[in-house]
């Protein structure tokens, strides 16, 4: 059954029923594509980690009711925190790396303007949002990762500096992701993760990326794509550290 976010009004379970704002897009999916009215089924959820299904009783621009039949706690959100700095890509991998990345349990993306990245600037922040929010709904989750504005790689390197772990992922580097998790002794509860664009980073970008205590590692003997490489390190990270 499709889930939708709602914006729950205060007090408003206490009589059995819940409401709440929709967005707009929403709205128009309920009721134009999936043909929904007062009497259907529908399953929402709040920033909250609560899930609701239930009758609908009102539905309008921008305000849903529904009488609830069962309420579920998600235990969807990745105790992890796992902050993806990405080199912008181009055409449509961008998205595609947003959509999995959101599956993958990532808590913010950083769009990264990097030596090598061949879009220097983009208006696609608000559509890179909607698709996390989109995937979010997809995949159980109750809150999508926020997609900053692009930022520059030099600039990158002070956001999220209390990250327990800071990595890099470089194809010319020897030591493994995979080794080097192993050779870990503490647990580990925030990360900050780099990948590159097409072309990867360039030697001059690494040197910074260390000089500001970033650890360069590779994910194998071949080079992967750069939306692969992204798949593949964030299911490597979480799978050890997280919730895969």
């Amino acid at each position: 059954m499709p889930r939708f976010p709602i914006k729950k009004e205060p007090s408003s379970e206490d009589d059995g029923m819940l409401r709440g704002t929709i967005s707009e897009s929403d709205y128009a999916h309920i009721t134009k594509v999936l043909r929904l009215g007062a009497g259907d089924r529908i399953t929402v959820f709040d920033t909250e980690s609560t899930e609701y299904e239930g009758i609908l009783t009102d539905i309008s621009s921008g305000a849903i009711a529904l009488r609830v039949n069962s309420i579920r706690r998600l235990q969807t959100e990745p105790e992890l925190e796992l902050n993806l700095f990405q080199a912008i890509l181009k055409g449509n991998r961008m998205d595609g790396v947003i959509s999995q990345a959101t599956q993958l349990g990532v808590s913010e993306i950083f769009p990264v303007i990097s030596e090598r990245t061949q879009v220097r600037s983009t208006a696609k922040v608000d559509r890179w949002n909607k698709i996390a929010l989109e995937s979010t709904k997809q995949c159980g989750r109750a809150t999508p990762p926020v997609v900053s504005e692009p930022v520059d790689f030099r600039g990158s390197f002070g956001v999220r500096k209390q990250s327990e772990m800071k990595i890099i992922l470089y194809e010319n580097q020897s030591e493994l992701l995979e080794d080097y998790m192993d050779s870990l002794t503490k647990p580990v509860n925030s990360i900050n993760v780099y990948i590159g664009p097409e072309g990867g980073f360039s030697k001059e970008e690494i040197a910074l990326a260390k000089e500001n205590r970033y650890i360069a590692l590779g994910l194998g003997k071949r080079i992967l794509r750069a939306e692969t490489a992204s798949v593949v390190g964030l299911a490597l990270l979480q799978s050890h550290f997280g919730d895969i």
